[in-house]
């Protein structure tokens, strides 16, 4: 027998992998070692082998110690073995299972169809406690001479996988619970089961998370040693000898050499002895032993690994094959912020989702690396690889020696840090703590994603946040573009103001050249006139003389006459002398008379001196009579501003006791005083004029209403809630999950009392309408389809039609009694109600994100940052009769019922409000939620007034009230019970409750109105 398996040998050097227990025939330099494990398997039940990677654990093992115990070397427990070997992977109780219910380990010879049974049975026994794996074995009726052998390799994977249930926070700790499963199977006496594992000992410390994990590694825990050279050599020349080949003295001291004290090299070591042999063989010189140039032929230890890789490299025929290649061996590896690294298996169907190719198309890659004499990927060559095959590296080692992977490594985990990076920036923006990216940040974040041209299957290996990654990227890239037009257009505008200006200056400069010119000339003509000017001066001066000398010739004609004249004017003063003393006596006669005149005037000047001084009196009591009524008038007004501020007090007051209440409320011990403080806080803030809403005193209402209530949320879905619809004039709502839920519940004074009905649709659902009848329910899903359901007697669903459509569903609604339309990110498509199998009518409309259909027939549509108003469906087709543009990227819009209102949410949690009768500009607030709004809807609640309702992924319901053309937000009611995103709401039917759903998979019904609550509480 032996003699048929050393023909049969064609290498007996298994290269990277680990030693298989049937090539025990070829594993040696280990023989004390495997001594040394049976004695300490013997003494303790729980064995953990230790060593750095590449030490050759899984071989000492799977070659050393499993032929050892089957051969009955260990004393007191006989030969009778069962083994279950398995890795933990990301499923540690499932890999468990699997190991334990295949034939031969539990039981022996079952038929596929008990082999699925047990299978379910065994799982569900570990699932059910930590005695799970003792009980497996107790149900299984083993004879107690048949050992159980719990054989974990690769033991470290726990770690990987407990830190991926941390992040994934959802209280599962499936990683305790299997570690439990084997120490309290290791500790019981009364049933034959050991457990052994290998570990790499640079995850030592690691275990001190799980609780007496490291107390049982205390108890039975052998560090691999190294070994020494002359079982080094055993470990060259046995193999070579079985194998009837021969090896020179000088090579095997070459190897020994070359690989030196670290153990990390013995892989490297096997791999190099694999491909001296092949090369050995190759010569096929007979008589000739393998010597040092056949070592160096194949590169030494040094570079054989890293050529031997490249030369399968090199068989890939083309640029996708070798794209898939990387993609293959990134996913298989993972640093994790290691120096060494560790590995990653992946089902095969998962490589093919991450690179994004067929499945022939993988396996083809994957063939070429696993060929007899390569081997640098899992299973082994003679294993078929199908749909369900878990692919892995065969050992860490080419990590750290094939340079083209360390390349690809070191560019996975800067991807990697980049992606992590911005899920931390989606995160902060989404909690109201971060912006939208910027350049340089952006920039370089646009560059990652086109150069590593990543999808959501990579991403899943670090969390589920790329669409939101991506959709950030999209929106950070869209401002950007907008402030890049915006500074362009000042650019511009700048631009054509300079080159105003200039032409102006021109302008200037030619207008000042003509009027120099012209200034010139008029110059030259002035100095023309002054020289005509002078010569008409000088003729005048002739002139001037000639009449002085006839004028001194007049001057002699008239003394003559003078004197003649002297002799007549003597008696002519007589005459004047008795003239004078006539006018005397006149002018005394009228002085009398002036003096009697002015006499006169003072008594008229002293009368209107009276008249004035009454009138300044009466003046002066007018005064005094409006000084009165303006100081009776200022006291009413200081009265009313005091009767002001006491209500503004006694308002502070109120909302002081509301605080207080709150933070009662959480403690049973003062719950009572919590009510009765909300209640005085309400009856306060009520007779003082408060606002018909205010958030501290609905919150310390709505507390005590649900300590008073007991009130719990609805949690039957076991997925996020991502659609709600109501039913009309019924107290009945549908919700539907991202598992393909829909369930039919009725509600009362906000509780769900009873739920009708649960269907199965087969996709995600992302949204929910009833009719306005309340004859049809239509269920759009995300991956391309659409449900209409007859709504029947006690609202029992029945499927008409399973309507298609391309992209990705988001909306829905009816239109005229007589369609449906479906939104998605590609346009929007209308079916016929009566036929909805004929084919649809489809509009393409890119970016298209929200729809909403008013009771007149209006369709609004929205895209990107702008709504599009149409006044009917063929008007889709051609133009819209108005377009409302907004600041920010639009995530949801909705009507009032009247068709006057129209609101819309945005991504950056802005909400928008536009009152379609009258031409004011529409209401727009920012920062209302501190991320996305999701939901939006009107409803005119009890008390009298129009409530808009906003959901949120910050996980708060905004209620708030309309008031004209206004929306009221400083008092605004945030409810926030959710915690997580909040994708979606609805109204009751008697609007005394707003009910909403979201990433927690629960439903909570909150009062619309404080006075609802404050009724409710006082009864």
């Amino acid at each position: 027998m032996i003699m048929e398996t050393v023909v049969a040998i064609l290498n007996p050097f298994p290269g990277l992998r680990a030693f298989e227990e049937e090539e025990d025939i070829l594993f040696f330099g280990r023989e004390k070692q495997v001594d040394e494990l049976l004695r300490k398997l013997r003494m303790s039940r729980f064995l953990a082998i230790i060593g750095s990677s590449g030490s050759g654990k899984s071989s000492l093992v799977k070659s050393g110690l499993l032929p050892s115990l089957h051969s009955g070397l260990m004393s007191g427990v006989g030969s009778q073995w069962r083994i279950a070997l398995f890795r933990p992977g990301n499923d540690p109780i499932g890999q468990l299972n699997l190991a334990l219910s295949k034939n031969g380990v539990l039981r022996d010879d079952q038929s596929p169809d008990d082999l699925e049974i047990n299978t379910a049975i065994n799982e569900a026994i570990l699932r059910r406690s930590n005695l799970g794996l003792i009980e497996a074995y107790s149900q299984s009726r083993l004879d107690k001479k048949n050992n159980l052998l719990v054989l974990v390799d690769q033991f470290e994977e726990i770690f990987r996988f407990s830190k991926y249930e941390k992040e994934e926070g959802d209280g599962k700790r499936d990683s305790i619970a299997f570690i439990n499963l084997l120490l309290k199977a290791a500790e019981q006496k009364e049933f034959p089961i050991y457990v052994v594992f290998t570990m790499r000992s640079d995850f030592l410390g690691d275990c001190t998370e799980f609780r007496g994990l490291p107390e049982a590694i205390n108890e039975g825990q052998y560090l691999v040693p190294r070994m020494t050279r002359e079982e080094r050599r055993d470990a060259i020349a046995g193999p070579i000898a079985v194998g009837k080949g021969t090896i020179t003295p000088a090579l095997v001291n070459r190897f020994l050499n070359d690989v030196g004290d670290n153990p990390d090299q013995l892989p490297i070591l096997q791999h190099a002895m694999m491909r001296t042999w092949d090369r050995w063989k190759a010569k096929a010189r007979a008589g000739e032993p393998m010597d040092i140039d056949d070592y160096e032929a194949i590169g030494t230890i040094s570079e054989a690994l890293s050529q031997h890789a490249e030369e399968a490299y090199a068989e890939l025929a083309s640029d996708k094959e070798r794209q898939i290649c990387e993609t293959i061996f990134k996913e298989l590896t993972d640093k994790g912020g290691l120096a060494n690294g560790i590995r990653r298996p992946r089902l095969l169907s998962e490589l093919c989702a991450a690179s994004g190719a067929a499945r022939d198309e993988v396996k083809k890659v994957i063939e070429i690396f696993r060929k007899p004499g390569r081997g640098f990927l899992m299973p082994a060559y003679s294993t078929p690889i199908t749909e369900h095959s878990i692919i892995d590296i065969s050992h860490e080692s080419i990590m750290r020696v094939w340079k083209r992977l360390i390349t690809w490594l070191e560019e996975e985990e800067e991807a990697a840090q980049m992606y992590l990076h911005l899920c931390e920036s989606v995160h902060l923006y989404e909690s109201g703590k971060g912006g939208l990216l910027r350049d340089p940040e952006l920039q370089m974040a646009l560059k990652w994603r086109e150069a590593q041209n990543k999808n959501a299957a990579w991403a899943s290996r670090y969390n589920d946040y790329f669409d939101k990654v991506i959709f950030f990227l999209e929106h950070s890239r869209q401002k950007r573009e907008l402030e890049i037009q915006h500074k362009e257009e000042l650019q511009k505008q700048r631009l054509r103001i300079s080159r105003r200006i200039t032409m102006a200056a021109a302008v200037v400069a030619l207008l000042a050249l003509i009027a120099g010119i012209i200034f010139f000339e008029l110059r030259v003509e002035a100095n023309k006139a002054k020289n005509v000017a002078i010569e008409q001066k000088k003729e005048a001066d002739k002139q001037r003389l000639q009449a002085e000398a006839n004028k001194l010739a007049a001057l002699s004609a008239e003394k003559r006459a003078e004197m003649a004249k002297d002799s007549a004017t003597v008696s002519k003063e007589r005459a004047v002398a008795e003239e004078r003393i006539a006018l005397h006596n006149d002018s005394i006669a009228h002085r009398e008379t002036g003096k009697a005149r002015f006499a006169e005037s003072l008594a008229l000047h002293a009368e209107d001196s009276a008249k004035r001084s009454a009138e300044r009196a009466m003046i002066s009591e007018s005064r005094a009579t409006k000084s009165a009524d303006e100081a009776v008038a200022s006291k009413k007004s200081a009265d009313a501003a005091k009767e002001r501020a006491e209500i503004l007090r006694m308002v502070a007051v109120s909302k002081n006791d509301a605080n207080r209440a709150i933070r009662l409320g959480s403690d049973t011990a003062t719950q009572n005083q919590c009510l009765g403080l909300a209640l005085l806080a309400y009856k306060s803030y009520h007779a003082n004029h408060g606002d018909v809403q205010d958030n501290d005193i609905y919150n310390a209402l709505y507390l005590s209403w649900q300590n008073a209530t007991n009130y719990v949320a609805f949690n039957n879905h076991g997925a996020p809630i991502r659609a709600m619809a109501p039913m009309p004039e019924k107290d009945v709502i549908f919700s539907g999950d991202e598992n393909g839920h829909l369930t039919t519940f009725h509600t009362i004074e906000g509780k769900i009392q009873s739920q009708k009905n649960a269907i199965r649709t087969g996709g995600e659902i992302r949204f929910l309408v009833v009719d306005p009848g309340g004859n049809y329910l239509l269920a759009v899903l995300f991956k391309g389809a659409a449900i209409l359901y007859k709504i029947g007697e006690n609202e029992k669903l029945s499927e008409i039609s399973r309507v298609r459509f391309s992209g990705i569903g988001k909306h829905g609604c009816f239109l005229d009694n007589k369609y449906f339309l479906v939104q998605t990110t590609e346009g929007v498509s209308r079916f016929d109600l009566n036929n909805p199998s004929m084919n649809a009518d489809s509009i393409k409309i890119p970016n298209c994100s929200a729809i909403a259909v008013g009771n007149n027939g209006k369709i609004f549509i929205s895209t990107d940052y702008a709504i599009n108003e149409y006044n009917s469906w063929g008007a889709v087709k051609t133009k819209s009769s108005d377009v409302f543009t907004l600041s920010n990227h639009i995530t949801a819009i909705c009507l009032d019922k009247s068709g006057r209102y129209l609101a819309a949410g945005t991504y950056a949690g802005g909400v928008w409000m536009k009152d379609l009768n009258n031409r004011h500009a529409a209401a727009s607030y920012q920062g209302i939620h501190k991320s996305a709004v999701n939901d939006l809807k009107f409803c005119s609640v009890p008390d009298n007034y129009l409530q808009l309702a906003s959901a949120s992924s910050d996980g708060a319901v905004k209620l708030t009230e309309v008031s004209a053309d206004t929306l009221k937000f400083n008092n605004a009611i945030s409810v926030t019970d959710h915690g997580r995103w909040v994708y979606a709401l609805v109204y009751s039917y008697t609007r005394r409750f707003v009910f909403s759903g979201g990433e927690d998979a629960e439903i909570y019904g909150s009062p619309t109105t404080m006075s609802y609550i404050y009724n409710v509480l006082s009864k």
